[in-house]
């Protein structure tokens, strides 16, 4: 089967679950900050998938990563994703979890990078007209990037809205190149 329609089932199953035990919400940041920080923990993956390991330690393993006092239902899930062997999917199960509960509570993700840090004012005028542009609710991360040299880029549902000096001088410069390539 397709890693990501399994990934996608699993998702389902568990926000289904989530809403029935009126804990999705609470789960969202955590099963959230899985879904970032799974990827960039070395030797998560060796530990998981690790067969000398028994079941019950690295579901502890798991539940453990995701903070203190976690809903009972994560570790329920976890010990479900184990018994069927599919640990190397938990990261992946974890992201499709985020975009269905955002598509679910009606949030729109959306992502700023900018040349410096912002501040709070500008941050939320932003929010407040992607809100007016795409209505409901809008989940926002800031990044920082200094090669933007200034100003922005917004990502939105695959779409990206390039507002940097960076990007400015990229448009130039193909512009350029493509005017040369007529005269030649």
């Amino acid at each position: 089967m397709n890693e990501s329609l399994l990934a996608a089932r699993y998702a389902k199953a568990l926000l289904g679950q989530a809403l029935e035990e009126g804990v999705a919400e609470a789960l969202y940041p955590i099963v959230k900050s899985l879904s970032q920080s799974l990827p960039m923990r070395a030797g998560w993956r060796a530990t998981v998938d690790n067969p000398t390991l028994s079941e019950e330690l690295r579901a502890r393993f798991v539940v453990a990563l995701a903070g203190e006092n976690p809903p009972p239902l994560l570790e329920r899930f976890v010990r479900l994703v184990l018994s069927h062997h599919r640990e190397s999917q938990l990261g992946e199960m974890a992201r499709a979890y985020v975009k269905l509960y955002r598509h679910h509570y009606g949030i729109t993700y959306a992502r700023i990078t900018s040349a410096r840090e912002m501040p709070t004012e500008v941050i939320e005028q932003l929010r407040g007209l992607l809100a007016q542009r795409f209505g409901g609710e809008i989940e926002l991360d800031v990044f920082e990037d200094a090669g933007l040299i200034g100003g922005f880029v917004v990502r939105v549902d695959g779409r990206q809205m390039d507002a940097s000096i960076k990007g400015q001088l990229e448009r130039i410069r193909h512009q350029f190149i493509n005017k040369n390539k007529n005269i030649v």
